[in-house]
């Protein structure tokens, strides 16, 4: 439903502005439908119809042996039984929660053609505050929860002997027409003082990266796990891994496992051939265990942000609490907090890189002095490369990076541990074989393919970073964006979405950056992009 909305920007006025009628949510319930169907269609026909013409998925759906479902009334019957209950969502933080695990959990006597529409209905009308108004929660369940479930497509018969019917092995995306929306899967600042300076750029405008000097090497640096300098006389495992956390995998009852969903993570233990997968724990509010395949005694550096955070406007913040090997296997403390440092349930995301110059700061490190509160000296990390900070610890603490010639400085909200990633010319994980980018506004970028990025700002505080053929062609595994304030002007910058599947391989990245009172600023921020082989 959000990326049908990001393709009908008069629709979204008209809600915004609270002039939305039935014939708003009737288009918007049709432009669902077409996506929805597209997006699951065996169909080659099916595939090629446009996100706009209802028209033509209403006269195809009926007609085709590959598209029809087997029961035109038991869809109808689940969608007009099922998505009116969607209308009386609580908004009490318990009860909503009941319903999101209701939604999030496999339902027995409903397929996946009614419970995953349903699911997103949920999962938007809780997030959106344009969509929180019982009126337009009324008249948009209704109607997008019918329409989107009667053409629903995982409960069609596909006959292969039909002409229509492509192979399910072809992952070739179906073909999209204009730019990504921005993402929506489920899912965060430091103050300014009077004479900082915002970057420069103005709103609507577009402004290319400055290249790095890619000849360089990288400056040796320390890379630690467990607290202790990893021994350069015994070779160390390699390895990287990412993830984040849609279908509210953030948010399940405590204690119980969860396997973080298999589109949205990558592993280098993939490549031997291990069908291994990251999972969580969320062991209490806003604190989570996450399971690292294959990484433990692995030298390297995790970093945590929160992730797509669409429908959290806040500056809210997550960062990881600590590091542990568990056999074969690393495992990571997360938490996460609400502006007022109150630990909170959000989504987040995780990357481990193993290669490059990195630091553990914990109270000191090798190369590392402090000048101050929260201010550290990088010495060991300098030149003209790309630094990615992220706190660490079980205390909120937001913290950004400068990257000078003699050295790298780390300026944070408090005293507080950290980890540091640093490269030049190269990406964060060292690792040629995946395609991947940094940027730092106002200074430099780089990517794997010699793009040229765009950012453009939008608004106070807000920014989109394009790049036109960085992401993967296949759509899934998708892709992870780490996200830091960088400059001297006390500021934090976090992800507020990313999209790399609309229409690949582009990708759009959206940041929003606070000052320390949490209203929103405008800042240099420092951006890693990443995604599988």
């Amino acid at each position: 439903m959000a990326a049908a909305l990001d393709t009908m920007p008069e629709q979204r006025q008209a809600i915004a502005a609270g002039q939305a009628t039935e014939e708003t949510f009737d288009a918007l319930a049709r432009r669902v439908a077409v996506f929805e169907a597209r997006r699951k269609a065996a169909c080659a026909r099916l595939a090629a119809i446009t996100s706009d013409d209802w028209d033509a998925l209403q006269e195809h759906v009926p007609r085709c042996r590959a598209c029809r479902p087997r029961s035109w009334r038991r869809l109808r019957e689940r969608a007009e039984y099922t998505a009116p209950g969607l209308v009386g969502v609580p908004r009490d933080d318990d009860e909503e929660r009941r319903w999101v695990a209701f939604f999030q959990s496999p339902v027995r006597a409903v397929p996946e053609a009614v419970t995953r529409p349903l699911r997103t209905l949920a999962n938007l009308v809780r997030d959106h505050p344009v969509l929180s108004d019982p009126n337009v929660v009324k008249l948009g369940v209704g109607v997008v929860g019918l329409v989107a479930l009667l053409f629903a497509l995982p409960s069609s018969q596909a006959l292969p002997e039909q002409e229509d019917v492509v192979s399910a092995l072809d992952d070739t995306p179906s073909p999209e027409s204009g730019t990504p929306p921005a993402s929506t899967p489920p899912g965060a600042g430091p103050s300014a003082s009077p004479g900082s300076t915002a970057p420069a750029v103005s709103v609507g405008s577009t402004v290319p990266g400055v290249t790095t000097t890619n000849g360089q090497q990288p400056i040796p640096g320390t890379s630690t796990v467990n607290g202790a300098p990893g021994d350069p006389s015994v070779p160390a495992r390699r390895g990287w891994a990412y993830a984040s956390t849609p279908d509210f995998a953030y948010d399940q009852p405590v204690g119980q496992q969860v396997e973080l969903h298999r589109d949205w993570q990558w592993g280098t233990w993939r490549r031997n051939g291990v069908e291994r997968f990251i999972t969580v724990i969320r062991r209490g509010e806003g604190a989570y265990e996450v399971r690292l395949p294959e990484l433990g005694g692995t030298n390297g550096t995790v970093h945590v942000a929160i992730s797509n955070g669409w429908g959290y406007p806040q500056a809210l913040s997550c960062q990881s609490q600590n590091t542990r090997g568990d056999g074969d296997d690393l495992l990571v403390d997360v938490a996460c907090f609400s502006p007022d440092g109150s630990r909170k349930n959000l989504p987040f995301a995780i990357v481990f890189v193993s290669d490059g110059p990195a630091v553990r700061y914990r109270g000191g490190a090798a190369g590392v002095t402090r000048t101050g509160p929260g201010q550290y000296d990088v010495t060991s990390l300098k030149g003209n490369g790309f630094a990615m900070v992220s706190a660490v610890g079980a205390s909120q603490a937001r913290c950004r990076t400068t990257v000078e010639a003699t050295r790298t400085r780390v300026e944070c909200d408090a005293d507080t541990d950290w980890n540091l990633t640093y490269t030049e010319g190269a990406a964060i994980h060292h690792d040629p074989a995946a395609s991947a980018a940094y940027l730092t506004t106002g200074r430099n970028h780089w990517s794997s393919n010699g793009e040229t990025p765009a950012v453009t700002r939008t608004a106070l505080g807000r920014y989109d970073v394009w790049y036109q053929g960085i992401g993967n062609p296949r759509t899934y595994p998708a892709d992870a964006v780490l996200v830091s304030a960088a400059g001297p002007a006390p500021r934090y910058c976090r992800i507020w979405a990313w999209n790399g599947y609309s229409s690949p391989p582009k990708v759009l990245v959206q940041v929003r950056c606070y000052d320390q009172n949490g209203a929103e600023a405008d800042a240099d921020f420092a951006l890693a992009y990443l995604r599988s082989p």
